[in-house]
């Protein structure tokens, strides 16, 4: 039977590539953009905010200097994944990610598990999810095939994607999504194991899976993967955010206190508002904290940086971790 030897759970955001000097010019994006953002379980307009939360000191975590720390906590972070999944020696790895609007456009499936035989990365992709020439992967086609039959045993109705669509946000090539593309260049150096991405929209309503549905999904696929009937070593990898677009301390120290006991029951009973815009992410994590409670493994928080570009605290809570057979300790 195969084994899973890793468990990895990572943010993918560009601005773990971003110059710090450049964050702040970012964040004039949420400034005048008109959108809402979700915090707290409400929808907000910057403007208000701003205003509410004028009292709490993000003035002072903007500063370049300030920036820089952050900044760096997250290069050495990404270094200490880098090691952590070399160190695992897989033989093939499942990705766990969401696309945003990037592939899917006018069809929005809940569950989607890519089957076909390559995926593509490279430019016009940005240069923090993609190398700067372009390269063909190899899907697992043989575990793909697999998880696909034995996700429709257990009742989950899925879109079997046998061809990368075209992907708008890169003029229409067909390169893999940002989420993937991050795990593929940043983590496993452009030289991955053969690989397959699984794709859950936790993005875009009506057809995100609640939590409760995400956990059934991650219970089901540590099962599969388990008992296929194969000698290799697995890994299983989400690529995804905690709090963002507007960062919550609070909320993220409460979800990586449920990681680190494996309470399932506590991800569930937390009120599906919080689990919007890119937090959804979270839902990506549970089936890599089911995998990694099913093998015994602990886990080990690289760190925890919340990296703001307002001051009015938006940015994104950046949680690196992984679960393997020793603990590396915390850094």
């Amino acid at each position: 039977m195969a084994e899973i030897v890793l468990a990895m759970a990572l943010p993918h955001s560009p601005t773990l590539r971003t110059p710090p000097e450049r964050w702040n010019k970012d964040g004039d994006r949420d400034r005048s953009n008109i959108r809402e953002m979700w915090f707290k379980k409400t929808l907000y307009r910057y403007p208000d905010l701003l205003k509410l939360r004028q009292g709490d000191g993000f003035d002072k975590l903007i500063t370049l200097e300030e920036i820089q720390k952050r900044f760096d906590r997250c290069q050495i972070a990404l270094e200490k994944l880098q090691e952590a999944f070399k160190d695992a020696n897989v033989d093939t790895a499942v990705i766990l990610g969401k696309d945003q609007q990037e592939i899917f456009i006018d069809i929005s499936p809940t569950l989607t598990v890519y089957t076909g035989e390559e995926i593509y990365n490279g430019p016009p992709q940005r240069d923090v999810y993609a190398p700067p020439a372009w390269t063909v992967h190899q899907n697992d086609q043989e575990l793909a095939q697999y998880l696909v039959r034995s996700l429709q045993k257990a009742d989950f109705d899925l879109m079997d994607m046998t061809k990368w669509p075209p992907n708008t946000w890169v003029q229409g090539t067909q390169v893999t999504p940002h989420a993937f593309g991050f795990v593929l260049h940043d983590i496993m150096k452009d030289n991955p194991p053969p690989s397959v991405p699984i794709l859950i929209n936790t993005f875009f309503p009506p057809t995100q899976p609640s939590m409760p549905r995400a956990i059934r999904f991650g219970k089901v696929l540590t099962e599969a993967i388990r008992s296929w009937d194969s000698k290799k070593r697995v890994a299983v990898i989400a690529s995804g955010g905690l709090s963002h677009f507007v960062v919550d301390e609070e909320q993220d120290q409460e979800f990586l206190e449920l990681f680190r006991n494996f309470d399932l029951d506590g991800l569930a009973s937390i009120d599906d508002r919080v689990y919007r815009s890119g937090t959804s992410e979270v839902k990506l994590f549970v089936s890599v904290l089911i995998a990694a409670q099913e093998m015994g493994y602990p886990m080990t928080l690289v760190v925890y940086v919340p990296c703001y570009r307002t001051e009015a605290g938006t940015g994104e809570g950046m949680g690196f971790m992984y679960w393997a057979p020793r603990d590396a300790g915390e850094v």
